[in-house]
């Protein structure tokens, strides 16, 4: 059990740093750079993983898992991805990190619609707690008379976090179905990287040779790898102990992100205490629902 839980702590943490990250190699480079090179860290790292896991030999994907897979690739590494790594340009990593974390809210009203599932008592009550952490993130002052002031929430940042709460549904049906995990992750994020590559143009993001300054790149790289290596701590947490235990762990990032951002970030991006309040509120929201 302990195992677990230190696994599910590093992947937290692991997750929380990576759009922290991305926001400071952004500083120095654009979205179209940040989504190619982070893509494709993720998916040279999986493949490291799945290399050293022996998953080719050993590992078996039905077709239906298969054919999941790709479209969760579709939805999570293509669009859900690049979207938020635009919502990140936009209105900062601890916020977009913040709002990405209100998926379970989304999850938890699709499984009611598609599967049945029952909303308790608990559930709304989690839900509650979400939807008003986000209502508590402090909209940003207008920079002159004349400017508006920036949204709190944009159109990228609640698409990405519908494309995120779709995610771990398929994720549930594909594993049912007999998906092995570790090259199902490979899977989706080759399926990303490809769509990137191919139809990355209908995202706006711009397909062509450009100079990535070397402390951007950088950033990007450790990004994509810290955001595979959390997923591999996610899958080896699982080993150790229950989903219930190690699922409200992992989602702690945004407090990790709020903490990284306002240390780190300086001068980059203004985080304030009002956001960390907002992504208190989002975990304790995230935690009530898995308690329930």
């Amino acid at each position: 059990m302990e195992t677990g839980i230190l696994y599910a702590v590093i992947a937290g943490f692991f997750w929380g740093t990576s759009p922290v990250l991305v926001k400071r190699g952004l500083v120095g480079s654009d979205v179209s750079a940040a989504t190619l090179v982070q893509q494709a860290a993720i998916l040279f790292t999986l493949l490291l993983f799945t290399l050293l896991e022996g998953s080719f030999v050993t590992g078996e994907i039905s077709r239906v898992s298969m054919i999941v897979f790709i479209a969760i690739g579709m939805v999570g590494a293509y669009l859900g991805r690049t979207l938020f790594v635009k919502s990140v340009d936009q209105i900062g990593a601890a916020r977009a990190q913040l709002v990405i974390n209100t998926s379970p809210l989304v999850t938890v009203m699709l499984a009611a619609l598609l599967l049945g599932e029952r909303l308790t008592a608990t559930v709304l009550a989690g839900c509650i707690l979400i939807v008003s952490g986000i209502f508590f993130i402090p909209r940003d002052e207008a920079q002159s008379n004349h400017a508006p002031a920036k949204r709190i929430l944009t159109l990228n940042s609640i698409l990405a976090t519908v494309c995120y709460g779709l995610v771990p549904v398929m994720k549930k049906f594909a594993t049912d179905n007999g998906g092995s995990p570790m090259l199902g992750a490979l899977t989706i994020h080759a399926t990303g990287l490809l769509l990137l590559l191919t139809f990355g143009s209908l995202l706006k993001i711009e397909l062509k040779w450009q100079r990535v300054p070397l402390p951007s790149f950088i950033c990007f790289v450790l990004a994509g790898a810290l955001q595979a290596i959390g997923s591999v701590f996610t899958l080896n947490a699982l080993l150790y102990a229950p989903a219930s235990v190690v699922g409200p762990i992992w989602n702690t990032q945004p407090i990790i992100s709020f903490f990284l951002a306002r240390v780190t970030l300086t001068g980059i991006e203004v985080v304030t205490l009002r956001d960390g309040i907002a992504a208190a509120l989002v975990v304790i929201g995230i935690l009530v629902m898995r308690w329930a």
